[in-house]
């Protein structure tokens, strides 16, 4: 159930909760074709060092395209999964009846995988697919450490440390941001899934850690770059003196 909280009143004027979710997933998901999109240049970036020519690149590239068009088949899913009218009244006087007046409120949503399949296509499709997706770039990773430890001794020091640390950064930007996103969807899914009503709670306030993701990403972005660690340093310095 989603109590209207991701519109607000005056938004909720506007359009309606299962819209507003909709292209939210639509907005979000193009974070994982931009996570894979660094990985492949940062492993392109050192992979041509010692080979000038061009590869063809067919798996990366496939990898792209079904990465670009996961957030329209998502939002696609999600945009089918929502109830009708009655099925959100049948499903709130079995299970919930103390929560039937909620269904004059607007923003009130409510879903359910056994009503309406296309609920369980979204989640189980979603987290399959990240989950491989993850697993390429974490390849992509350790092929592109590999290979800048093989090609050390034909850089120059600063070259090799400026792709080293290039590397390192891309890999906690993503990383340790990704862990306030997977955390709270992995707790979510397991409580529509196993209906642990104790975790409801839990589940819904853990929805803040995904929205200071990017607020994460931004600050370990900064703090993994010697030079923008050097800037705000100075900053801070100068506007503290």
């Amino acid at each position: 159930m989603v109590g209207g909280y991701n519109t607000g009143r005056f938004f909720g004027q506007f359009i309606a909760s299962h819209h507003s979710m909709t292209i939210w997933v639509l907005v979000f998901c193009f974070e994982l074709a931009a996570g894979l999109t660094c990985f492949v240049y940062r492993h392109q970036a050192a992979a041509r060092i010692n080979q000038p020519h061009k590869s063809r690149l067919l798996v990366e590239k496939t990898a792209l395209f079904f990465t670009h068009l996961f957030p329209f088949a998502t939002s696609f899913c999600l945009y089918n999964s929502n109830l009708t009218p009655q099925q959100k009244h049948v499903y709130l006087k079995e299970n919930y009846p103390q929560c039937l007046f909620w269904m004059g409120i607007d923003g009130f949503e409510v879903y359910d995988y056994r009503m309406n399949p296309w609920l369980t296509v979204t989640g189980v499709g979603a987290f399959s697919f990240i989950f491989v997706i993850a697993w390429y770039c974490f390849y992509l990773g350790v092929h592109t450490a590999i290979v800048l430890q093989r090609v050390r001794h034909h850089l120059a020091p600063s070259t090799y440390h400026m792709h080293k640390a290039a590397l390192i950064s891309l890999v906690m930007q993503l990383v340790i941001p990704g862990v306030l996103i997977i955390v709270p969807l992995d707790l979510c899914m397991f409580v529509v899934i196993t209906g642990a009503q104790d975790m409801q709670e839990l589940a819904t306030d853990s929805m803040f850690l995904v929205g200071s993701h990017s607020m994460c990403q931004c600050i370990v972005m900064i703090l993994s770059n010697s030079t923008y660690r050097r800037i705000v340093k100075e900053k801070f310095w100068y506007i503290f003196k």
